[in-house]
């Protein structure tokens, strides 16, 4: 990522700084077209739905650091996950396609590889991993439970299943990849189990878990959405999907406090996944700050992409509250291209703006995703970038930047 004509004067001006704090904030199902001015209006007509939704700190992290217009991810979440955390292409982790659920096996790493957590934990780093994690986990059972396959073939009632012991650690969570602290919902919002898992252990208890069925649900903060079919299923009695990235800002910040409390001197690396806009589209009638998110905008699609930037906006603020800022890099992402408003969401327009394809296709509107990098006197600011790039170029990247070294075998892509 930093193989350009400005390279040298970024590695020296980082050289002078100490190890830099590193937040990681990464949508889900968020296109280029998303994003509030990412094409600088090219071809986009005045008034077009894709520049409605305002973003004053998304546009303030692209005005404060460097936007690149060609990276990518794969085009579905759970591998484009794997790429963030493992620097290798999707078909080097334990399934071709990405490890999506809890199952009887694992996660989607290699005993043998080691993800970005790991290297940095190992380099003095306090880390923490918040929101949706898509990448796994061996699901704690009864003693002499065998199961007829390594897949658990029915999510829905996954945490009330008689054979499952949920008072043990689930293998293979955040914690065995690297992260001190975790706060994770293995399928995000739209699909179950609908339920926190706090540094490998599930939060409710079983006397708290019910079956979510499909349909809308008045909760404190709004009407919160399960999706149908093999979608639906056991969660949290408290689950609202949308408070879900919220949790996401208030976890994050809360990790933050605890480090600087506990670990002050030491960086730390956060990594904040969010639920929006990963359909059900179920935005909260109020955002933290007491400012209105439903109904601001002509979608729920919309609200949603508001709520990012209001979510971007809180953990910037919390960074300078904190005397953090100059210290930290910040990076903004998505794990895949935007949705196709043909298909069945809130969407009004191709989010992936002017390109062909949506999530899930071949094409660059699939897999071309919004990537903002910002580290306040080290990199450049209003810079737009058009090198290829991918997720799994940040590993070595933020490795580099902190000083480390990345072992032989590891981040081979």
């Amino acid at each position: 990522i930093t193989r350009c004509s400005s390279a040298d004067s970024i590695k020296s001006a980082a050289s002078r700084r100490k190890k830099p704090n590193i937040l990681i904030i990464l949508g889900d199902d968020i296109g280029t077209g998303d994003i509030r001015d990412y094409w600088n209006h090219t071809g986009i007509p005045v008034g077009d739905p894709m520049n409605i939704v305002e973003m004053p700190n998304l546009q303030d992290m692209m005005d404060k650091g460097v936007k690149f217009t060609d990276a990518h991810s794969s085009s579905l979440c759970a591998p484009s996950r794997y790429m963030l955390l493992s620097g290798n292409y999707p078909h080097r982790g334990r399934q071709f396609g990405g490890t999506y659920f809890l199952n009887y096996r694992g996660n989607q790493f290699f005993p043998e590889q080691k993800s970005l957590a790991h290297i940095l934990k190992e380099g003095g780093y306090n880390t923490g991993m918040v929101g949706k994690w898509h990448l796994g986990g061996k699901i704690p059972t009864v003693k002499g439970f065998r199961p007829d396959s390594v897949e658990c073939t029915d999510m829905s009632n996954v945490l009330s299943n008689e054979f499952h012991d949920w008072s043990l650690e689930v293998e293979g969570g955040p914690r065995d990849v690297g992260f001190d602290y975790s706060a994770m919902v293995p399928d995000g919002v739209g699909r179950a189990p609908f339920a926190f898992i706090r540094n490998n252990y599930l939060v409710p208890n079983r006397s708290e878990i019910v079956y979510w069925h499909e349909g809308t649900y008045d909760m404190p903060h709004g009407e919160s959405i399960i999706l149908g079919g093999l979608l639906e299923g056991d969660g949290d009695q408290n689950w609202d999907s949308t408070a879900f990235n919220m949790i996401v800002v208030n976890e994050t910040i809360a990790f933050l406090d605890k480090h600087l409390e506990e670990h002050s001197g030491e960086p730390f690396f956060a990594y904040a996944a969010l639920g929006a806009v990963h359909i059900p589209h179920s935005p909260p009638d109020e955002y933290i700050d007491g400012t209105p998110i439903a109904g601001q905008y002509p979608s729920k699609h919309m609200d949603l992409l508001g709520e990012v930037d209001k979510v971007v906006g809180s953990l910037v603020q919390a960074l300078a509250d904190r005397d953090q800022l100059e210290d930290t890099i910040i990076i903004f992402s998505s794990d895949n291209g935007g949705l196709n408003h043909k298909k069945k969401n809130s969407t009004l327009y191709d989010s992936s703006g002017l390109l062909r394809g949506s999530k899930g296709q071949i094409y660059d509107g699939g897999h071309r995703v919004p990537l903002i990098m910002r580290w306040d006197g080290v990199f450049p600011s209003n810079e737009t970038r058009s090198n290829l790039v991918g997720l799994n170029d940040l590993f070595t990247t933020l490795v580099d930047f902190a000083g480390l070294e990345v072992p032989w075998g590891q981040a081979m892509d």
